[in-house]
C-alpha cells in the first residue's frame, strides 16, 4: 500500500520533465529499497523510505535548473538514466541517502547525482561520482566540512586582487561559514581512512601560509608580514 510518497505526489510537485524523471527514479527506489531493507524492522524500512524521498526531492528539485541552463531536457535524463554507470550511482546514492536523517547530506547526494548528469560516462567526475557518494555518506558533518574546508584552502583561488585588505575581505567572505568550526583530529584521520584526504601531524605548515600561497608573491610576502606582525602584537598583549 502506498503512502504519501507516492510517484503521482512527485510528479505534481515537481511536474514537467523532472517530474517524469522522478517518477522512474522512485519506480526504481521501491524495488532497490525492498531489496535491501526488505528484512529489516517495518519502523526501519518506513525511516529509509522516508530518506530516500527527501533525497529524491531534492534531486529532481535541481533538474529545472540543468535543463533551463545546461540544455538538458528529456531526452538527455532518459539517456542517462538507462545508462548503467548511471544507474548505478542513482542506486548506490539513492541507498546511501537512506540510511541518513540528514537533509544536507541528502541535499549534497542530489548535488552530486545532478552534476554527474552534465557529464559522459569515461571521464573523471563520472568515474569518481560513486566514490563522492559513499564518502558523503559515511562521514559526519564536521567531516563534511572539514573536507570543504581542505579544498577551499588547496584549489580556490581569488580573481586578481590588488591590496591585502581586498584579500582580507574576501577571505571573511569565504571562510564566514567555518567561523565556529574545531578542528578535530579524529576527523582527519577518519578522512584519511576512507582515502578522502591525506593528514600529516608533523606538518610544519601553518594556515597563514596556505592563505598566502592563494597570492602573487609580492602579495604573499606582505600578507605573511602582516600577519606575523599582528600575532605578535596579540602575543605582547597577552
Amino acid at each position: 500500500m502506498s503512502d504519501p510518497i507516492t510517484l503521482i505526489a512527485f510528479g505534481a510537485a515537481v511536474g514537467g520533465t523532472a517530474g517524469k524523471f522522478a517518477e522512474k527514479a522512485w519506480d526504481n527506489a521501491e524495488r532497490w529499497l525492498k531489496e535491501r531493507f526488505g528484512s529489516h524492522a517495518a519502523e526501519s524500512q518506513a525511516q529509509a523510505r522516508l530518506n530516500a524521498a527527501d533525497f529524491v526531492r531534492e534531486l529532481a528539485a535541481k533538474l529545472p535548473t540543468l535543463e533551463a541552463e545546461r540544455g538538458i531536457g528529456s531526452l538527455g535524463l532518459d539517456k542517462a538514466i538507462g545508462h548503467p554507470q548511471f544507474s548505478s550511482l542513482l542506486q548506490r546514492t539513492l541507498l546511501n541517502s537512506a540510511e541518513s536523517d540528514d537533509s544536507a547530506k541528502h541535499d549534497l547526494l542530489a548535488s552530486l547525482v545532478a552534476a554527474r548528469l552534465l557529464v559522459e560516462s569515461d571521464i573523471t567526475l563520472a568515474l569518481a561520482s560513486s566514490l563522492g557518494s559513499d564518502a558523503i555518506a559515511h562521514s559526519t558533518s564536521r567531516q563534511i566540512r572539514l573536507t570543504a574546508l581542505c579544498s577551499f584552502a588547496d584549489e580556490v583561488r581569488p580573481r586578481v586582487m590588488r591590496t591585502i585588505e581586498e584579500y582580507r575581505v574576501w577571505l571573511q567572505a569565504c571562510l564566514s561559514p567555518f567561523e565556529d568550526f574545531e578542528f578535530r583530529e579524529i576527523d582527519a584521520r577518519h578522512l584519511m581512512a576512507i582515502a578522502c584526504a591525506s593528514y600529516d601531524p608533523t606538518s610544519g605548515r601553518s594556515l597563514q601560509a596556505w592563505l598566502a600561497m592563494k597570492l602573487s608573491p609580492e602579495l604573499s610576502s606582505s600578507f605573511l608580514r602582516t600577519n606575523i606582525e599582528e600575532l605578535e602584537l596579540q602575543a605582547v598583549a597577552l
